[in-house]
């Protein structure tokens, strides 16, 4: 039976658009959008790392033209003005046991083990330099001793790095010790400030050489480190070569 088409209803407009506006997106679609976002995402995080490394970079650069900058002046300044210097192998390699005679006017006596600095001759190098100015009035006797001295983290990697830092000691009264008695026994690299934030030594792994005698000459790397996010990569060095020579 058929009804006059006038009578059979007409679909809504309404309904057609309402069923539209419920269509979902397919996985697909949500994956693709996904990828995309994600590839979006890495890139501008590895722009913001490389833009952190050049800045972290360009600081250190800074930092280590500084740290140059304040050593040199600081070096000449004290050094110039100093009677004569020794360089150890470290601040924690002062002495070494040596077999001597009781009495060198009298080899029968026999012998005995003493005590002698490890003080590095010329053409040798030490992490350890001591700046000795003798006293007014008497000259064999030592008012004062400024010791630079480097701190490496691993003291048997020649590699390793660590700061410079200063200790400053006024001797009350002058004393004619040797120079190795007058530097702390107990001292605590912590307790004294840095110079350079941090250092490497190229002479023969050490910072300070002694040549002939009557210069040192400060041979290292200085470096600070870049961010925490790419510290390798974004670290600045610079190397440093002076030379001072104390006036005796």
């Amino acid at each position: 039976m058929k009804f006059p088409s006038s009578l059979v209803p007409a679909a809504h407009p309404l309904s057609r658009s309402f069923r539209r506006d419920r269509r979902a997106f397919t996985l697909v679609e949500i994956l693709i959008a996904a990828t995309i976002m994600g590839l979006v995402s890495a890139g501008m995080l590895r722009i913001l790392v490389q833009t952190l490394n050049v800045y972290y970079y360009d600081t250190g650069k800074i930092l280590v033209n500084k740290d140059i900058r304040k050593f040199t002046s600081e070096m000449t300044e004290r050094a110039t003005y100093a009677n004569y210097f020794r360089i150890f192998p470290s601040y924690s390699n002062l002495t070494r046991t040596v077999t001597t005679y009781t009495d060198p006017s009298d080899p029968d006596q026999g012998y005995i083990q003493a005590l002698a600095d490890t003080s590095v001759n010329d053409g040798l190098s030490g992490d350890c330099l001591v700046l000795v100015y003798k006293d007014d009035v008497d000259d064999r006797k030592i008012k004062q001793i400024i010791v630079y001295f480097r701190a490496p983290a691993d003291p048997s990697d020649p590699n390793s790095t660590g700061p410079v830092r200063r200790l400053i000691r006024d001797i009350s009264p002058p004393r004619a010790d040797p120079v190795w008695r007058l530097i702390p026994s107990d001292l605590n690299p912590a307790d004294y400030p840095e110079v350079v934030e941090l250092s490497r030594g190229l002479a023969n792994g050490k910072l300070f050489y002694n040549f002939y005698d009557r210069s040192i000459i400060v041979k290292g790397e200085i470096i600070h480190r870049g961010g925490m996010i790419n510290s390798r990569n974004a670290s600045a060095t610079n190397t440093y070569n002076f030379t001072v020579s104390p006036r005796g």
